[in-house]
């Protein structure tokens, strides 16, 4: 009989299976990586950088400046009645009779351009740039970060699916094993070989499975929809490919020696990042209280009495922040200190990464061994629901214990199914706890 029910769940299933998008656990993964705005905001990081390392290279290039300006007057300069001050206007005065040209001005324009190049910044520009080159590749590893993250939630999501969908089978199995039940009793009862009491038991655990089933269809169609947001399908029904092996034998992946691959995580290489940042940032710290030298060149361009005139000139300057250094010492020192803190955070997390790989190790370690306990649980759970049915109808057991070798049968299917998803999920933790990808 069980056979039977088991051959009709697995039809019907399928059928649902077979008018809906049915997904598989990587190709979930597939879509999250395409679709999910936690990834789409990692790589919008990692453009920003970019964009910053372009705009501190531009700091090796010349600065360049123009300015220009026109003038236009309805009298010439020493006509127009300005209302100036009596000293201002003797010394227009005085200057007119020494060039007689300059109160003709009336129209002109000027315009001069500055070309600047920096020789000695301190070292600013040259760090400037390391540090822009280290955001880019932090960005790219906080990228790495953000794609373990999706790829746990989006195994955490499936996975979720999966247990409900296997639970509906093993309720759907137990319905139709009451059903028979209920029918196999009700002719007893007809029959005047059982009591109504036995009928009466049946019915109520049916209303009971019936009201778990309605509960875990309505939180499977909850968590679809959350698995379909997530991977960029939202809206759309979508189903996953539940395919959960029954078997004793489930073999432990491969432990890794995790000294060894400390260094190839994606979080040591963060903070080693952080740490190369905040030394940067000290050699900034430091080139801001040296003079900087710049060399360049100033041509100025005017046509003020009718004709053009153009002069050149070379020019060096050098900046020497004499009150910047007040304070700038003690810039210094907090900077150093930074580095110090970012130093001694890298041994000490290394050391905590390490015991989270031994942690997820034990995990995997444990969830195997649940599993193969759960399925055991399947095995012994079966055979006692066997005989308690054979017990039944040879009238040497009560209705009760069959009911309780049903719900026994129930449960094991129910914890092997959690088990073997701790077990996936285990698997996963320690892969990306060791940086393999």
């Amino acid at each position: 009989m069980k056979k039977i029910v088991f051959l009709l769940t697995g039809v019907l299933c399928c059928g649902t299976a077979t008018s809906q998008s049915v997904l598989t656990l990587e190709e979930c993964k597939q879509l999250a990586h395409e679709n999910n705005i936690t990834l789409y905001t990692a790589r919008n990081n990692i453009s920003q950088a970019e964009q910053q390392k372009q705009q501190a290279l531009t700091n090796f290039f010349p600065q360049v400046s123009a300015i220009g300006g026109g003038m236009t007057a309805n009298k010439h300069l020493m006509q127009m009645e300005l209302n100036l001050p009596a000293e201002m206007a003797a010394s227009l005065a005085a200057a007119d009779a020494q060039s007689s040209s300059i109160g003709m001005i009336k129209h002109g324009v000027i315009g001069n351009v500055i070309a600047m190049q920096p020789v000695f910044a301190g070292g600013q520009i040259v760090n400037g740039n390391k540090l822009a080159r280290v955001g880019v590749e932090a960005s790219r590893i906080q990228l790495e970060v953000a794609e373990d993250e999706v790829e746990l939630t989006t195994e955490q999501y499936y996975w979720q699916v999966v247990s409900l969908q296997e639970k509906c089978v093993t309720l759907e199995t137990v319905r139709q094993m009451l059903l028979q039940l209920e029918k196999d009793v009700t002719a007893s009862v007809d029959a005047g070989v059982t009591t109504r009491n036995d009928l009466l038991q049946v019915q109520l655990k049916h209303n009971e499975v019936e009201s778990q089933l309605l509960q875990v269809e309505n939180t499977l169609s909850v968590c679809r929809q959350l698995l379909a947001q997530y991977i960029g399908k939202n809206g759309q029904d979508i189903q996953v490919d539940a395919n959960i092996p029954y078997t004793g034998s489930i073999p432990i992946p491969e432990r890794y020696d995790h000294m060894a691959v400390l260094s190839g995580t994606p979080q040591y290489r963060l903070m080693e990042k952080n740490v190369e940042s905040q030394r940067l940032q000290h050699r900034l710290k430091i080139g801001e209280q040296l003079p900087t030298v710049s060399a360049g060149a100033v041509y100025t361009y005017n046509n003020l009495m009718g004709e053009g005139r153009g002069v050149g000139l070379l020019m060096a300057t050098v900046s020497i922040p004499i009150s910047g250094w007040w304070g700038g010492g003690h810039a210094i020192k907090k900077q150093k200190l930074a580095l110090d803190q970012a130093r001694v955070e890298l041994q000490d997390n290394s050391q905590k990464l390490i015991i989270n790989m031994n942690n997820c190790w034990a995990n995997v370690e444990t969830s195997q061994r649940q599993l193969a306990i759960a399925y055991k649980s399947i095995e012994q759970s079966n055979e006692n629901l066997r005989l308690n049915n054979n017990y039944y109808r040879a009238g040497t057991t009560t209705m009760s214990d069959l009911l309780d070798a049903q719900s026994s049968y129930q449960q094991s299917r129910d914890n092997y199914v959690d088990a073997y998803i701790d077990y996936q999920e285990s698997i996963l933790k320690y892969r990306q706890a060791v940086g393999i990808r």
